[in-house]
């Protein structure tokens, strides 16, 4: 008789789980503002005391085991617990059955900034620390806007988030349409308080600094993502955060793809009886640029250097080329001896 009046206590409470849904919370003895680390520890704290090796033949022992163990499922996981607090048991059941583009599906807006980078950033690589405001969830509330987290079924709507309505469509006519419930905004749960901390925003300002790495051989225009990082709130996964790089002219190198190109000026002597010039590149090593005495260079012709162009990104080790263009300045003038010894010259070589 005993036994059997047990079973049926725990049949009742089984029931009575079912219809106005478990308190996870209690069931772990916790707060609802607990961290993963309190949750952890309730949950080894309570597994161990009510497990059914030590606590043989006891039903009702059993039953709490059974939710230990799924608050701790819920609670433990980021999403399950968010939906949760804001929807209770109901709306975890309408995530399991894909029942969610009203219950956080949504993707908010994504936040887009400029940096301002050099030549010298994109060849070495650099990191930046961006500082944002943003929105995110109150955890206080965990998003609820309630007081302590407590929420409630919306007496409006009946916890569905609609309601329906009945609009004048004509003279003598109307017909009945389905709202979004205006009392709970359609979440289907409201609250009797507002939380102290977020004045039932469910949603604080901070402060966010994010750890931008700028990667060798990364291109103007190129995007570094961060996903998931701006605004956040209940009724939406947040959007990503998109930094576009900008590059800053140089003074003395131009960039296409991999390619560098820089103008080296020459004198007449330098492109008739060879020379030897160093350039320093974007990282304070030298290049060599040179011609040998029987190397006349022509203006305007084009000299590759070969790996000493850009980083290519995501290939560490390889460079690409240098251009090097030789723009040949001509004296103003010259004086009468020096004509006369140029027309000598002249005469020498087409003899």
């Amino acid at each position: 008789m005993e036994t059997r009046l047990i079973k049926i206590l725990v049949l009742f409470a089984f029931l009575a789980h079912a219809v106005i849904g478990i308190d996870y919370y209690k069931v772990l003895e916790i707060n609802r503002d607990a961290t993963t680390q309190d949750i952890n520890r309730a949950f080894r704290k309570l597994s161990l005391k009510y497990h059914p090796d030590k606590n043989p033949g006891d039903q009702e022992a059993a039953q709490r085991f059974l939710d230990i163990n799924k608050a701790h499922e819920i609670l433990s996981d980021p999403e399950k617990r968010r939906i949760y607090d804001l929807q209770g048991e109901e709306g975890l059941e309408r995530k399991l059955r894909g029942e969610d583009d009203r219950w956080g599906g949504r993707r908010g807006p994504n936040a887009h900034a400029d940096i301002s980078v050099t030549l010298e950033d994109l060849y070495r690589g650099a990191t930046r620390d961006m500082s944002m405001q943003r929105n995110v969830i109150c955890t206080s509330c965990r998003g609820t806007g309630a007081k302590d987290g407590q929420t409630k079924i919306c007496q409006y709507c009946n916890g569905q988030g609609v309601r329906l309505e009945r609009v004048s469509v004509g003279p003598g006519f109307s017909m009945q349409m389905q709202t979004t419930c205006q009392y709970c905004g359609g979440r289907g749960r409201t609250f009797a308080a507002s939380c102290t901390k977020c004045k039932g925003r469910k949603v604080v300002p901070e402060t966010k600094v994010l750890h931008v790495v700028i990667e060798k051989g990364m291109k103007d225009g190129q995007q570094i993502v961060f996903e998931r990082e701006s605004e956040q709130h209940p009724d939406y996964t947040p959007g990503d955060v998109i930094f576009t790089l900008r590059q800053q002219p140089h003074s003395r190198f131009k960039r296409i793809g991999n390619t560098l190109f820089y103008d080296c000026q020459l004198d007449l002597k330098e492109a008739i009886l060879g020379f030897k010039k160093t350039v320093k590149h974007l990282d304070d090593h030298y290049t060599e640029i040179s011609a040998k005495p029987n190397e006349v260079i022509q203006p305007f012709s084009v000299k590759i250097i070969k790996g000493e162009g850009m980083p290519v990104h995501n290939d560490p080790g390889t460079y690409g080329d240098m251009h090097v263009k030789f723009n040949v300045k001509l004296p103003k003038k010259l004086s009468d001896k020096d004509k006369e010894l140029i027309k000598k010259i002249f005469a020498t070589s087409s003899a």
